[in-house]
Protein backbone atom coordinates (compact mmCIF):
# COMPACT_ATOMS: atom_id res chain seq x y z
CA UNK A 1 0.00 0.00 0.00
CA UNK A 2 2.89 2.51 0.97
CA UNK A 3 4.51 1.83 -2.50
CA UNK A 4 1.41 2.70 -4.47
CA UNK A 5 1.34 6.47 -2.14
CA UNK A 6 4.45 6.48 -3.36
CA UNK A 7 4.10 5.95 -7.29
CA UNK A 8 1.28 8.08 -6.75
CA UNK A 9 3.37 11.18 -5.66
CA UNK A 10 5.68 10.68 -8.50
CA UNK A 11 3.08 10.43 -10.88
CA UNK A 12 1.88 13.88 -9.29
CA UNK A 13 5.33 15.50 -9.48
CA UNK A 14 5.80 14.03 -13.13
CA UNK A 15 2.65 16.26 -14.18
CA UNK A 16 3.10 19.30 -12.43
CA UNK A 17 6.46 18.92 -13.66
CA UNK A 18 5.10 18.93 -17.33
CA UNK A 19 3.31 21.83 -16.71
CA UNK A 20 5.30 24.00 -15.16
CA UNK A 21 8.34 23.13 -16.50
CA UNK A 22 9.53 26.49 -18.37
CA UNK A 23 9.21 27.74 -14.55
CA UNK A 24 11.20 25.10 -12.88
CA UNK A 25 13.53 25.86 -15.49
CA UNK A 26 13.58 29.69 -14.48
CA UNK A 27 13.34 28.88 -10.64
CA UNK A 28 16.60 26.69 -11.28
CA UNK A 29 18.39 29.45 -12.60
CA UNK A 30 17.32 31.54 -9.67
CA UNK A 31 18.72 29.04 -7.43
CA UNK A 32 22.18 28.78 -9.42
CA UNK A 33 22.67 32.47 -9.42
CA UNK A 34 21.99 32.39 -5.21
CA UNK A 35 24.24 29.40 -4.39
CA UNK A 36 26.59 31.76 -6.86
CA UNK A 37 26.53 34.45 -4.41
CA UNK A 38 26.25 32.85 -1.38
CA UNK A 39 29.41 30.66 -2.65
CA UNK A 40 28.19 27.57 -1.90
CA UNK A 41 29.41 25.80 -4.97
CA UNK A 42 33.17 26.38 -4.49
CA UNK A 43 34.04 22.96 -3.35
CA UNK A 44 31.56 21.16 -5.78
CA UNK A 45 33.26 23.52 -8.35
CA UNK A 46 37.08 22.81 -7.25
CA UNK A 47 36.78 19.04 -6.14
CA UNK A 48 34.06 17.09 -7.89
CA UNK A 49 33.89 18.93 -11.68
CA UNK A 50 37.08 17.90 -12.49
CA UNK A 51 36.46 14.71 -11.84
CA UNK A 52 33.77 14.16 -13.72
CA UNK A 53 35.14 16.19 -16.64
CA UNK A 54 37.24 13.29 -16.37
CA UNK A 55 34.89 10.67 -16.75
CA UNK A 56 33.36 12.43 -19.52
CA UNK A 57 36.37 12.78 -21.18
CA UNK A 58 36.91 8.52 -21.23
CA UNK A 59 33.10 8.66 -21.82
CA UNK A 60 33.17 10.78 -24.76
CA UNK A 61 36.74 8.24 -26.05
CA UNK A 62 34.43 5.38 -26.52
CA UNK A 63 32.40 6.87 -29.09
CA UNK A 64 35.60 8.19 -30.69
CA UNK A 65 35.51 12.03 -29.99
CA UNK A 66 39.09 13.41 -29.25
CA UNK A 67 38.62 15.67 -25.76
CA UNK A 68 41.15 17.81 -24.27
CA UNK A 69 40.40 19.27 -20.81
CA UNK A 70 41.14 22.52 -20.05
CA UNK A 71 40.43 23.09 -16.13
CA UNK A 72 40.25 26.71 -14.60
CA UNK A 73 37.34 28.40 -12.86
CA UNK A 74 35.26 26.43 -14.72
CA UNK A 75 36.68 23.15 -16.77
CA UNK A 76 36.22 23.94 -20.58
CA UNK A 77 36.40 20.45 -22.71
CA UNK A 78 37.49 20.97 -26.20
CA UNK A 79 36.14 18.68 -28.68
CA UNK A 80 37.96 18.00 -31.66
CA UNK A 81 35.94 17.71 -35.10
CA UNK A 82 37.12 16.67 -38.31
CA UNK A 83 39.23 18.63 -39.69
CA UNK A 84 41.41 19.66 -36.93
CA UNK A 85 38.80 22.46 -35.49
CA UNK A 86 37.58 22.31 -32.25
CA UNK A 87 34.19 22.96 -30.64
CA UNK A 88 34.66 24.13 -26.81
CA UNK A 89 31.51 23.25 -24.24
CA UNK A 90 32.30 24.69 -20.23
CA UNK A 91 31.59 21.68 -17.50
CA UNK A 92 30.70 23.68 -14.29
CA UNK A 93 29.15 22.68 -10.73
CA UNK A 94 25.61 23.47 -12.44
CA UNK A 95 25.95 20.87 -14.64
CA UNK A 96 26.34 18.07 -12.35
CA UNK A 97 22.56 17.80 -11.15
CA UNK A 98 22.58 18.56 -8.31
CA UNK A 99 18.85 19.43 -8.88
CA UNK A 100 18.05 15.66 -9.06
CA UNK A 101 20.07 15.24 -6.24
CA UNK A 102 17.42 17.50 -4.48
CA UNK A 103 14.74 15.35 -5.77
CA UNK A 104 16.21 12.55 -4.90
CA UNK A 105 16.90 13.33 -0.99
CA UNK A 106 12.52 14.14 -1.05
CA UNK A 107 11.69 10.78 -2.75
CA UNK A 108 13.93 9.03 -0.14
CA UNK A 109 12.09 11.09 2.48
CA UNK A 110 8.84 10.11 1.27
CA UNK A 111 9.75 6.48 0.05
CA UNK A 112 11.67 5.03 2.93
CA UNK A 113 8.61 6.05 5.58
CA UNK A 114 7.47 2.67 6.63
CA UNK A 115 8.58 -0.62 8.67
CA UNK A 116 11.87 -1.47 6.77
CA UNK A 117 14.95 -3.08 7.67
CA UNK A 118 17.36 -0.28 8.47
CA UNK A 119 19.76 -2.38 6.18
CA UNK A 120 17.30 -1.90 3.44
CA UNK A 121 17.02 1.81 3.83
CA UNK A 122 20.72 1.71 3.62
CA UNK A 123 21.32 0.04 0.41
CA UNK A 124 18.37 2.39 -1.29
CA UNK A 125 20.19 5.40 -0.26
CA UNK A 126 23.75 3.56 -1.64
CA UNK A 127 21.91 2.90 -5.09
CA UNK A 128 19.89 6.33 -4.95
CA UNK A 129 22.97 8.67 -4.61
CA UNK A 130 24.92 5.94 -7.24
CA UNK A 131 22.16 5.76 -9.69
CA UNK A 132 21.68 9.15 -9.82
CA UNK A 133 25.18 10.24 -9.95
CA UNK A 134 25.08 7.73 -12.82
CA UNK A 135 22.07 8.70 -14.77
CA UNK A 136 23.67 12.61 -14.62
CA UNK A 137 27.03 11.68 -16.12
CA UNK A 138 25.25 9.76 -18.80
CA UNK A 139 22.73 12.80 -19.03
CA UNK A 140 25.98 15.10 -19.76
CA UNK A 141 27.26 12.49 -21.98
CA UNK A 142 24.53 13.02 -24.38
CA UNK A 143 24.52 16.60 -23.94
CA UNK A 144 28.36 16.56 -24.89
CA UNK A 145 27.94 14.17 -27.65
CA UNK A 146 24.91 16.32 -29.16
CA UNK A 147 27.29 19.31 -28.90
CA UNK A 148 29.51 17.22 -31.05
CA UNK A 149 26.92 16.22 -33.84
CA UNK A 150 23.95 18.07 -33.31
CA UNK A 151 22.70 21.88 -33.58
CA UNK A 152 21.88 24.39 -30.58
CA UNK A 153 18.73 23.74 -30.53
CA UNK A 154 19.11 20.31 -29.52
CA UNK A 155 21.62 20.70 -27.30
CA UNK A 156 19.28 23.40 -25.22
CA UNK A 157 16.28 21.28 -25.79
CA UNK A 158 18.29 18.30 -24.07
CA UNK A 159 20.15 20.39 -21.64
CA UNK A 160 16.93 22.21 -20.26
CA UNK A 161 13.95 19.76 -20.42
CA UNK A 162 14.72 16.57 -21.22
CA UNK A 163 17.05 16.35 -18.56
CA UNK A 164 14.39 16.41 -16.50
CA UNK A 165 12.60 13.60 -17.74
CA UNK A 166 15.89 11.78 -17.79
CA UNK A 167 15.96 12.36 -13.47
CA UNK A 168 12.00 11.57 -13.33
CA UNK A 169 12.25 8.05 -15.35
CA UNK A 170 15.09 7.21 -13.38
CA UNK A 171 13.21 8.14 -9.60
CA UNK A 172 10.35 6.07 -11.15
CA UNK A 173 12.40 3.09 -12.02
CA UNK A 174 14.34 3.49 -8.53
CA UNK A 175 11.26 3.30 -6.61
CA UNK A 176 9.98 0.69 -8.55
CA UNK A 177 13.34 -1.55 -8.21
CA UNK A 178 13.22 -0.59 -4.18
CA UNK A 179 9.85 -1.93 -3.57
CA UNK A 180 10.06 -4.90 -6.07
CA UNK A 181 13.35 -6.09 -4.83
CA UNK A 182 15.38 -4.27 -2.72
CA UNK A 183 13.02 -2.91 0.90
CA UNK A 184 12.57 -5.83 2.95
CA UNK A 185 9.39 -5.05 5.96
CA UNK A 186 10.52 -5.55 9.81
CA UNK A 187 6.84 -7.50 10.37
CA UNK A 188 7.73 -10.46 10.68
CA UNK A 189 10.42 -10.17 13.19
CA UNK A 190 8.23 -7.67 15.22
CA UNK A 191 5.44 -10.84 14.66
CA UNK A 192 8.62 -13.72 16.35
CA UNK A 193 9.31 -11.12 18.80
CA UNK A 194 5.77 -11.13 20.51
CA UNK A 195 5.23 -14.44 20.00
CA UNK A 196 8.46 -15.58 22.33
CA UNK A 197 7.48 -13.16 24.50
Amino acid sequence: MHQKETFKKLFAVLAVVLMVLPFLVTFSAILTNMFEKLGWYVWLQERIVPFEAKLLAFLLTLVNINVKIIAGSHVVIWLQKEGGHFWSTTLSWNCLGWQSLIFLSASLIFGLRGKYKLFSKIEVVILGIVGTFLVNLFRMFLITVLIYYANEVAVMVMHDYLAVFMSLAWMIFLWWFAYSFVLEERQAQDERKVINV
